[in-house]
């Protein structure tokens, strides 16, 4: 049995052999026993590290509860290890829709043999190890200072076990979970997060290479005087279009599974990001007295669930970017000298391409560049704002060419959003006004996504993101 999976993207094949030796994904050679012994350690492993430790920081909390300092202190921690498990548990439950997508793509780029289409693997490629090795250096840089700096509990995190943890063996049994939690927290955190990443760019990858086949789709094929093809021809072409056609589907249908697999483990993400910074950046504000190495450690934890939110945030974009590029690809190919049921079929696919792929959290916020502004300025991406920080020339909306694009604006007047504003009536009401003077920050980060998710591709496109 080979010691080592192998992929065709190496942070895939890193978080693979990673994931395995934990017990959480299965190798092909396993046995139905070695199966069965497998997934009852990996169980073993998740009770032990991140259950375990879930109960013992719950119990604190709930026995320092009104401590503001201390709880934020003990949320730091037990808010990862909730995403930590949501992911766990998404792997767990979701494992054969996701290894079939991964033995899908892997399938298709192993087959590719076009110097252009290797190209395109080895750039993806090279940007997913890049990320896992920021996202390593970020992992180790946090621990390693969280271990050296001081805190208000004996141990390295605060805790509250259902024994005496002052005394022997109690001690002992307290501090190897608790240097064993800190350690493998950052381990799975930073390898699962690249596991779904690198899931992601692979379907990133074969929309690239569907672009590629439909841009070259009269390669070979010389064109005559009169800009016509011979029927020979026609049908080569065909069958070329057939074949792009089909790996197209099947790309846009891999997309969507990793969407609805991954949709409500993101939403837990995106949720513990923001509780993590704002309660990291609340303590770091807040605790003066501070030494240099806890605030290190705590800047760490901070550029950590920063960057948490940027992975995910740039892979839906690049998706949605690769999804629509289809149509581009379309208009670059020699079309005018095809056929007119050929024109038709490729008129089809550039209207199919308008409906990009999406990455989403819980399935109503879209992750791509402008959510993650949003989550780090308390935005979202109205003109007026955009127009205040520089990012656009004017302050009008892109939909009815108003001169000023608000929040208001968009809840209450734009008639572009007439049939959600409709829909957001039926659920709460009249009193739209409400909305912007009891959730005002929240309608200008998130709440604009809950109405506008199907219109974000093109207005990126008017920004130019």
């Amino acid at each position: 049995m080979a010691f080592f999976i192998r992929n065709k993207m190496l942070g895939l094949t890193i978080t693979l052999n990673t994931l395995s030796w934990a017990g959480l994904i299965m190798r092909d050679q396993y046995t139905k026993t070695q199966r069965i012994i497998v997934r009852v350690y990996g169980w073993l492993v998740f009770l032990y590290l991140f259950v375990a430790a879930t109960y013992v920081q719950i119990a604190d909390l709930i026995d320092i509860w009104g401590d503001l300092d201390l709880m934020a202190e003990t949320s730091l921690l037990l808010f990862m290890e909730l995403a930590v498990i949501s992911k766990i548990l998404t792997l767990i439950f979701k494992y054969d829709k996701i290894m079939e997508i991964i033995n899908g793509t892997e399938d298709i780029l192993c087959s590719e043999n076009r110097l252009e289409g290797q190209k395109i693997i080895a750039s993806i490629d090279k940007e997913t190890t890049r990320f896992f090795q920021y996202y390593t250096s970020s992992v180790i840089f946090t621990t390693f200072f969280w271990f050296l700096g001081e805190h208000s509990s004996t141990f390295f995190i605060r805790a509250k076990y259902p024994f005496n943890e002052l005394k022997s063996p109690g001690y002992e049994f307290a501090l190897i979970h608790q240097c064993m939690m800190m350690v493998f927290t950052g381990y799975f955190e930073f390898n699962i997060n690249i596991f779904f990443a690198s899931v992601v760019a692979g379907c990133r990858c074969r929309l690239k290479l569907v672009a590629l086949s439909l841009r070259n789709i009269c390669i070979n094929i010389p064109v005559n005087k009169k800009n016509l093809i011979t029927p020979e021809e026609e049908k080569l072409i065909t069958e070329r279009l057939h074949c792009a056609i089909s790996q197209h589907k099947y790309a846009l249908d891999a997309a969507e599974d990793v969407k609805h697999c991954l949709s409500k483990v993101l939403l837990v993400q995106l949720t513990v990001s923001i509780v993590i910074i704002c309660t990291t950046a609340y303590q770091m504000a807040v605790n003066k007295s501070t030494d240099t190495i806890q605030k290190l450690s705590m800047a760490g934890y901070l550029l950590g669930a920063s960057f948490e939110v940027f992975l995910f945030c740039f892979q839906g974009q690049s998706l949605s970017n690769a999804s629509e590029d289809i149509a581009d690809a379309v208009y670059e190919c020699p079309w005018y000298t095809l056929t007119q049921p050929l024109k038709r079929t490729l008129l089809i696919i550039m209207m199919r391409a308008q409906s990009p792929a999406i990455l989403t959290a819980g399935g109503f916020v879209t992750l791509d560049i402008t959510e993650y502004m949003a989550v780090l300025t308390g935005h979202g991406g109205f003109g007026d704002f955009l127009h205040r920080t520089g990012a656009e020339p004017m302050a009008e909306c892109h939909h009815c060419g108003c001169d000023l694009d608000t929040v208001q604006h968009t809840l209450l007047v734009c008639p572009a959003w007439k049939g959600w504003r409709r829909d957001l009536v039926v659920k709460i009401g009249n009193d739209l006004s409400s909305v912007l003077w009891h959730r005002c920050s929240a309608a200008t980060s998130r709440g604009r996504r809950c109405l506008t998710s199907a219109s974000a591709p093109s207005r990126r496109r008017r920004r130019g993101a």
